[in-house]
């Protein structure tokens, strides 16, 4: 066991010989070791290639100078494992920058529009984030019917832009996702959230009104936000989506 260690602290292991040498030899393992040994040496499943080696490469270390072997670390699997990540948030970034170019290549109208929204929508894209494609008066006029609640002009215009966005950083507005709610008493449609004071915060509309408000769950209020779709899209969360 101590010339494998040794090969771990001074950077001769692979990912893979030093899993399948682990495989092989984990319940012997487990009986010589301690626990706090054992498990700081177990290689530990991971998304990243030479995360695991590198965190069983310390258990090695710890294992070794508690029993005074001499050895030199090693920084290879550091090395890898930066490496690992620097491609990884390359490819992200690529990944983000396609999804970026998609959404402008397909959403002139949206652009068009909400300009502002848009080029904030745009900058901050994650890969995780969807813009859905527009939606049909036919979709708009049977969710109105679900809900038994007429959407304000502004809000149908925009659902006629697309169907729904959901942001990963706190901004979802969805026709398939709007519902009914009462709070205080108060009949209101959820038009969807916006994580304007806490996470989950939503977004409401009531009956016959453009005015857009929002039930802060904290606090257990519901506040005025805006006058119009407009102007939460352009101004509100333009301004959110450039902060976050």
């Amino acid at each position: 066991m101590t010339a494998k260690l040794l090969d771990l602290a001074e950077g001769r292991e692979t990912p893979e010989t030093w899993q399948n040498w682990w495989d092989e030899h984990e319940t012997e393992l487990e009986a010589l070791l301690s626990r706090g040994e054992f498990l700081k040496l177990k290689p530990r499943r991971h998304g990243f290639q030479w995360v695991p080696v590198l965190g069983s490469q310390k258990g090695a270390i710890a294992i070794l100078e508690k029993s005074g072997t001499a050895f030199e670390a090693s920084n290879l699997y550091q090395e890898q494992y930066l490496a690992e990540l620097d491609a990884f948030c390359k490819e992200q970034e690529r990944v983000q920058r396609e999804k970026q170019k998609e959404f402008k290549t397909n959403n002139p109208e949206l652009f068009g529009r909400y300009p502002k929204f848009s080029k904030a929508l745009a900058k901050g894209l994650d890969p995780s984030d969807e813009i859905q494609p527009a939606a049909t008066e036919e979709q708009i006029r049977n969710q109105e019917s679900v809900l038994d609640f007429t959407l304000p002009s502004q809000v149908r215009e925009f659902f006629l832009l697309t169907a729904g966005i959901n942001v990963s950083t706190g901004v979802i507005v969805e026709l398939s996702g709007t519902f009914h709610l009462t709070i205080h008493g108060e009949r209101y449609c959820v038009l969807g959230e916006f994580w304007k004071e806490a996470d989950g915060d939503q977004l409401l509309l009531r009956p016959g009104e453009e005015t857009i408000w929002y039930y802060a769950h904290e606090q257990d209020k519901v506040k005025r936000l805006c006058n119009d779709m407009t102007e939460l899209l352009e101004k509100k969360l333009a301004r959110y989506l450039n902060e976050h």
